[in-house]
């Protein structure tokens, strides 16, 4: 029974407070708050409390706030009203008040509030029932201006975007034109936020004069792509800025340009070089910059080859690379790009890994023509030259030589343009007028810039007949003797006549030979006194005769001969010489008791010391040799 009792009593308050929420749901209903955007927010005078007419809010401004309730019921509603502001994300009662909605009634509710504050304010107006736990209510915001206002837009109050349409990295700008309104000059930036309110980028500050108009601008850029939306709002040390300058920007970004490289054709030849086609192309979008990059490698070793920048366009483009004349050692070439200034997907390096050109000459199956040679004919080889290799050959000469000596026919070589892959053909090498007998090996060599082959050939020729003359040794080597002999025997003869035709040393090498200084000396002047006046005169040493004094003109004889004195040693050595000449069979002479003498084939008069004679003499003018003595000619 007590259960039962107490069931019936758990069940009576539960329809009691049921009904309750119904009829406070039910009430609520009835009352209708006043659409924010119909609410009259005046700013009044704090000293009067009545309405300035102002139409926008300035910071430190008070406002009446107007909001009209209605009760469509047919009830009295009792309850209260409330007016919130939001705070840093948190609601903050402002002011509270209980009040009565009569039936079908409409009632104005006023609340005065300020200062306000500058920025964007939110009002909440709240009405809550007597024992309810829920309510109704309406929002609304309001711009609150600087006071005085410094910065404002001087024009449209929106941002403009250039770099659009825009890919993931593409440097995009934002700006406005700003104005200075008031009388000192400041800074203002303009800065980007995230929805959450985050700052994303800061733009430089600019400085702005008073009554000057700058634009104000910042770079930024996205990393992924699709529909980007931002806040923009520019900010000032100093404050004063407008309201209207602030606001939200929704940009679309694209996927990201992709750069692709490809080979089209690599072709190596020894005779055309390295050619190698490939392409590049970029996705849709604007053109872009890039820098393409070429480098070889030989033996494992990077050597950059060419660097240059291109423009790309949306498509494929072809491009080319040839290098005349590679190292054979060349055995790949990487091509490399880079976005320029832009932001590209990473593009692999395109390696082309090269096989050099190996052209493989072969010089076979040589043939002599006539097969029965006879010396003095004209001697046809012909071979087979063929090329086996990967490549084309380079142009090339065929020469044809005689192994023994290396001598080269050179009469007998011809020019090749080129052998191809797989090719070969015939080639004919004439000597003409054959001057070897027996066998005769020979040499056809092939040679290029890259390639060399060699052919080879044993010639067999007849015996000369044994009816012709023939000298039993090598003409030239006899001239070449002759000629040699003829040199050698002119040089003997030529030694032989100066030897034969050199004059006697007229100098003896005893103790009282007089030297060429003394012999000098002795043809200085000399004095000589006049026996007459005793005047000195100065005479030529080498004269004799008479001579004439200036001073009285007087004559007298120089030059008197003197009796030179000398020693037993001496007397004998010149008897021994003078001896030996005597000897000789004299055919030509010349004597004179002086040291002047004439010569007995021209009578031209030589100077032959006496002390010196008898001595062979030689004669300068006619070149006759004589014998030189002294004494008397008359006796």
């Amino acid at each position: 029974m007590k259960h039962t009792a107490s069931y019936i009593i758990l069940l009576s308050l539960t329809l009691l407070l049921s009904n309750s929420a119904s009829a406070d749901s039910t009430q609520l209903q009835e009352i209708e708050i006043q659409d924010p955007s119909d609410w009259e927010i005046l700013v009044i005078d704090q000293s009067t409390s009545s309405p300035n007419g102002n139409e926008t809010f300035s910071d430190g401004d008070f406002v009446r706030l107007s909001v009209l309730v209605s009760n469509t019921g047919s009830e009295v509603i009792n309850g209260s009203w409330e007016l919130k502001l939001l705070s840093n994300g948190v609601w903050n009662s402002s002011m509270f008040q209980n009040e009565t909605w009569d039936a079908n009634d409409d009632q104005i509710s006023e609340i005065t509030l300020g200062p306000l504050i500058e920025g964007t304010m939110t009002f909440k107006f709240e009405i809550s029932l007597y024992g309810s736990t829920t309510n109704i209510s309406e929002t609304r915001d309001i711009i609150v201006y600087p006071n005085p206002v410094l910065f404002s837009s001087a024009g449209d109050a929106i941002i403009a975007i250039t770099g659009e349409p825009a890919n993931i990295g593409d440097t995009i700008t934002a700006s406005i034109l700003v104005k200075n309104e008031g009388n000192s000059e400041g800074s203002v930036m303009l800065t980007l936020y995230d929805a959450n309110s985050t700052i994303i980028l800061s733009g430089e500050p600019v400085l702005i004069s008073p009554g000057s108009s700058r634009e104000v601008s910042v770079d930024f850029n996205f990393t992924s792509y699709g529909e980007k939306q931002f806040q923009w709002k520019i900010n000032s040390d100093l404050g004063g800025v407008s309201p209207d300058l602030t606001g939200t920007h929704t940009i679309t970004i694209l996927p990201r340009q992709q750069v692709k490289m490809g080979l089209i054709s690599s072709d190596w030849s020894a005779s055309g070089g390295l050619d190698i086609s490939y392409w590049i192309s970029l996705t849709e979008g604007p053109e872009r910059k890039a820098q393409v990059s070429i480098n070889e490698f030989e033996s494992g070793v990077s050597k950059e080859l060419q660097k240059f920048t291109i423009t790309l366009s949306h498509g494929v483009r072809e491009l080319n690379i040839q290098i005349p004349n590679p190292s054979l050692d060349l055995d790949r070439i990487r091509i490399s790009i880079s976005a320029l200034s832009w932001t590209s997907n990473q593009t692999p390096d395109l390696d082309v890994q090269l096989i050099s050109p190996q052209p493989i000459i072969e010089i076979s199956s040589c043939s002599q023509n006539p097969a029965n040679l006879d010396f003095s004919d004209t001697l046809v080889i012909t071979c087979t030259i063929s090329n086996q290799g990967n490549s084309n050959s380079m142009p090339g000469e065929v020469s044809l030589s005689r192994v023994s000596d290396g001598f080269i026919y050179t009469n007998s070589g011809l020019s090749i343009a080129r052998i191809n892959i797989g090719e070969s053909k015939q080639i004919s090498l004439t000597v003409q007028d054959w001057q070897d007998e027996g066998t005769t090996a020979l040499q056809v060599k092939f040679s290029s810039d890259i390639s060399t082959a060699i052919g080879s050939i044993a010639v067999q020729a007849n015996q000369r007949s044994s009816d012709s003359f023939e000298i039993p040794f090598d003409p030239t080597a006899a001239l070449l003797g002759a000629v040699s002999g003829l040199v050698l025997m002119m040089v003997i003869l030529a030694f032989w006549r100066v030897a034969t035709e050199r004059t006697p040393d007229t100098e003896k090498k005893g103790p009282d030979s007089t030297s060429r200084i003394e012999k000098r000396r002795e043809r200085d002047n000399i004095e000589a006194s006049c026996p007459t006046c005793s005047q000195r005169l100065s005479i030529p040493g080498d004269h004799i005769g008479r001579v004439r004094c200036p001073a009285c003109s007087n004559s007298f004889e120089v030059g008197v001969k003197e009796k030179i004195q000398i020693n037993d040693e001496s007397t004998l050595n010149e008897e021994n010489i003078q001896n030996k000449i005597l000897e000789k069979s004299v055919d030509v002479s010349s004597m004179s008791d002086t040291d002047i003498l004439p010569c007995p084939s021209c009578d031209q008069l030589l100077k032959v010391p006496l002390d010196k004679r008898p001595v062979m003499s030689r004669c300068p003018a006619c070149r006759c040799e004589f014998m030189a003595l002294g004494g008397d000619l008359d006796g």
